[in-house]
């Protein structure tokens, strides 16, 4: 794979159309980035025209990853949308979906329909008996060497909303290697320093290993917390 390929790629997604990619596509983009990765650390000179392109290249095709995962799973949530109508005949571009874009599409999909039954049915349907049936949520593991647990209760899992986090360094356990960051803006699933992979959405505050914080903070894609044990309170730099 190449930034070509990539591209390619995000021009076809551009329109509403559901396209069929490759299904080791983003396992394939994962090895380009880490070989881009390796290349500019091979570069002595960080102002040589050389680690500038190799520079340039790695964030576009960050960005373009981003961007091809966004429009793809905006698709999906169209999709699952369209889908709940009862009437609505089931779409063949559900075939061009990658296993994990098809579980998302069943689980908006299930989510949309219980909220309905939820809130439109007691309307529609009076006297009726059908309850919403809810997804069941699992939550992500915390890496070790952090304790407690996440307070909000959003139905994502493994994750606490902002000024909500119970992740906090154990100081008889604690784990430099790991950081507590907020995401600034949706990211698509990438492997982390410590060899799990990582889901994360906007406003999120999540565990992360510190050279992969440190990157996303680096592209203004987080922004570092700062955990107050004492008080249960998390700040943030800059903001009071």
């Amino acid at each position: 794979m190449d930034i070509e390929e990539i591209s390619q790629v995000l021009f076809k997604e551009k329109n509403q159309t559901l396209k069929t990619i490759p299904a080791d596509f983003y396992l394939e983009a994962e090895k380009y980035v880490r070989k881009l990765e390796e290349d500019i650390k091979k570069v002595d000179n960080s102002r040589s025209p050389e680690f500038k392109m190799l520079h340039d290249e790695h964030e576009r095709a960050l960005s373009d990853l981003e961007t091809i995962f966004m429009k793809r799973i905006g698709k999906v949530i169209t999709r699952a949308t369209i889908q709940s109508n009862a009437n609505k005949p089931i779409s063949k571009d559900i075939e061009k979906l990658l296993p994990v874009e098809k579980k998302l599409y069943d689980l908006v999909l299930q989510e949309i329909k219980a909220a309905k039954t939820e809130l439109l049915g007691p309307i529609l349907y009076p006297g009726s008996e059908n309850t919403a049936v809810w997804p069941e949520i699992v939550e992500r593991q915390i890496p070790a060497g952090f304790k407690g647990k996440t307070k909000a209760k959003m139905g994502i899992p493994g994750i606490a909303a902002r000024g909500e986090t119970g992740l906090i360094p154990d100081k008889n356990n604690i784990n430099e290697e790991y950081v507590v960051v907020r995401i600034l803006k949706d990211l698509p699933t990438f492997t982390g320093a410590d060899g799990r992979n990582y889901t994360v959405s906007a406003e999120e505050v999540v565990v992360l290993p510190q050279l992969n914080a440190t990157g996303l903070i680096k592209r203004n894609a987080a922004k570092l917390i700062v955990g107050q044990e004492d008080s249960g309170k998390d700040s943030f730099p800059g903001e009071n």
